[in-house]
């Protein structure tokens, strides 16, 4: 039995559901092969785990790859999101209603490589890269509430449901990078280069079980709760519900409906090279960062169900 380790980008919850199902119901098992979820560690996040060793996959965005000390060695090859969920919202009695009114202020992002949208975001709405202060911290609810933050990088399954419960929709400007045309990917599968080419089986049989449980996490929904239930206690069931229902939304959209369930879509590297190119003037190769010829090969009822 091979040991797939898989290094998620959060802690356990409904957003990782395929996962946590392929996990929970061994369905690489009968290929020989064992996947084990690891929660987030801010000691070594996504793609420095795998660049390590410390596990064979993660769970990252295309730009997490490219920002990376050594993006190639690293190839992704799955993807459920096909749209950012990330959001940042600002208090309107604070007069925030542009980005451009965020200038001087000081916003939260998520420690580790994880604000190249929003830089983007910035930058396509007309503030200078040193316009605003950018704080990395783990926790980006909490301050923002407290009011010690102008805004912060949320998403809009978790985060976002926290501060709406708080402080009323009505009083948020929630601003996204979809409105300035430069949204990001956030949640792909990212898998070692070495690894993919020393055992193809197991990451073929990794590919197969996540789509397989994705599959179930969007027809049985039930079952997703039930696993994330076990996996995270802290939460409800209702919120597990509706971060399930949420991820459906973000997935159930653009390269899912043209090719199918976890198309590893070459566009979303492209964007993040592009983000990577405008925002810090870099140039990085990323022809070969995509790797489609697992999710090809993977099961057509997985992958080509009709989601529409």
């Amino acid at each position: 039995m091979t040991t797939v380790r898989i290094r998620l980008l959060w802690h356990k919850q409904a957003q990782f559901a395929g996962f946590l199902l392929a996990e929970k119901l061994g369905l690489a098992r009968r290929s020989g092969v064992e996947i084990v979820c690891e929660g987030l560690d801010f000691n070594m996040k996504h793609v420095a785990a795998v660049l390590s060793g410390a596990t064979q996959m993660s769970v990252a965005s295309p730009a997490h790859i490219l920002e990376s000390r050594a993006p190639e060695k690293l190839r992704f090859i799955l993807t459920i999101q096909q749209e950012s969920p990330l959001v940042y919202p600002a208090r309107k009695t604070k007069g925030f209603t542009k980005p451009t009114d965020l200038k001087n202020g000081k916003i939260g992002v998520w420690p580790g490589h994880e604000d190249l949208e929003l830089r983007w975001m910035l930058q396509r709405a007309g503030l200078a890269p040193d316009a605003v202060e950018r704080i990395a911290m783990p926790d980006t609810v909490g301050p923002f509430l407290k009011g010690d933050l102008t805004s912060a990088q949320m998403t809009n399954y978790h985060e976002l449901h926290v501060v709406e419960k708080a402080l009323g929709h009505d009083a948020l400007t929630i601003f996204s990078a979809r409105d300035y045309d430069c949204s990001l990917i956030k949640d792909g599968l990212v898998v070692a280069r070495d690894f993919a080419a020393e055992k193809p089986a197991a990451v073929q049989a990794v590919v197969d079980a996540v789509l397989e449980g994705w599959t179930i996490a969007f027809s049985e929904p039930e079952r997703a709760v039930e696993a994330c239930r076990e996996a995270r206690p802290d939460m409800s069931d209702e919120e597990h519900r509706q971060q399930l229902a949420d991820i459906r939304a973000l997935a159930i959209r653009g390269a899912t409906l043209s090719h199918g369930l976890g198309y590893p879509d070459p566009r979303h590297v492209a964007r993040a090279a592009q983000a990577m190119a405008e925002v810090e003037n870099k140039s990085v190769p990323c022809e070969e960062t995509g790797d489609a010829r697992f999710w090809q090969a993977a099961p057509e009822a997985f992958r080509g169900r009709n989601w529409a």
